[in-house]
């Protein structure tokens, strides 16, 4: 993994540690299986039963979720 991936790894994780508790069940659930799990798409998809794609939106949807609120928290703060 290259550093650039790692830090951003570490960022990730420590942006859901602070605002899961906004996040939707499937948006937690489907983080926690690629991030915590190391889980692929594909077996995401096939234990969720719905599609590679649909998984892939979802990730990037939350991490775009997690990165505004961050920021947002942040002007406040």
């Amino acid at each position: 993994m290259s550093k650039k991936n790692f830090e951003d790894l570490n960022l990730y994780l420590m942006l859901f540690d602070k605002y899961s508790f906004l996040l939707t069940q499937n948006q937690k659930q489907i983080f926690q299986l690629y991030f915590h799990e190391d889980l692929s798409y594909s077996e995401i998809a096939k234990i969720l039963v719905t599609s590679r794609t649909n998984v892939y939106d979802s990730i990037n949807k939350t991490l775009k979720k997690l990165i505004k609120l961050e920021e947002k928290f942040k002007k406040e703060y």
